[in-house]
């Protein structure tokens, strides 16, 4: 771990992903895990994905906001964080219904395991969150192809999956399976 995070704030912890440090990000899921979890509750029901599949959406759009957060543009980053989040999940739901959304439907949940526990102000919890993400991303640098790896890096930095084929020079079938690989060779993790 490259730091104890727990005193750092949010503004500190967005550099420090916007600079590449994956157990900043850790610590940032770790802090608002209530909100992306309090989100999904409202978001699920009857014509909606999985509260696990908004879970991951929404971590997803918490990684967005992270990324591409700029505290001088006037709003904070809890704001900001709630309606990349937010934006995130919605765009799921409206997925859900079409035929495209093969990926959305074989996410692997992230409540499985000991992936998400709920940390709150737990700092014990947000060590083993943590400890499991980096271990999860040790594995992944192990087990995915180089393709499969910037296919996965796109999607998770914000790329919708039809954008994915003109940021590669790919066909959408070639993203949509690197993908599909991707998230088999997630299960096969868990």
């Amino acid at each position: 771990m490259s730091g104890d995070f727990e005193s750092y704030s949010n503004a500190q912890l967005v550099e420090k992903v916007q600079g590449g440090d994956a157990d900043a990000f850790a610590a940032l899921s770790a802090r608002y895990l209530w909100l992306v979890r309090a989100k999904a509750h409202k978001f699920a029901g009857a014509g909606a994905p999985e509260v696990e599949d908004l879970t991951q959406e929404g971590l997803l759009g918490l990684y967005s906001a992270a990324a591409t957060f700029d505290g001088e543009a006037g709003a904070g980053f809890p704001t900001y964080a709630g309606v990349c989040i937010y934006n995130r999940m919605a765009s799921a739901v409206r997925r859900y219904g079409s035929s495209g959304n093969r990926t959305l439907n074989e996410s692997v949940s992230l409540d499985s395991g000991e992936a998400f526990l709920a940390t709150g102000d737990d700092p014990g919890a947000a060590i083993e969150l943590q400890e499991w993400m980096a271990g999860l991303r040790q594995k992944l640098e192990a087990s995915l192809s180089p393709l499969e790896r910037k296919v996965l890096a796109l999607y998770l930095s914000g790329c919708g999956r039809r954008e994915l084929p003109a940021r590669l020079g790919l066909t959408q079938k070639s993203c949509d399976n690197a993908l599909h690989r991707v998230r088999l060779k997630l299960r096969a993790m868990q």
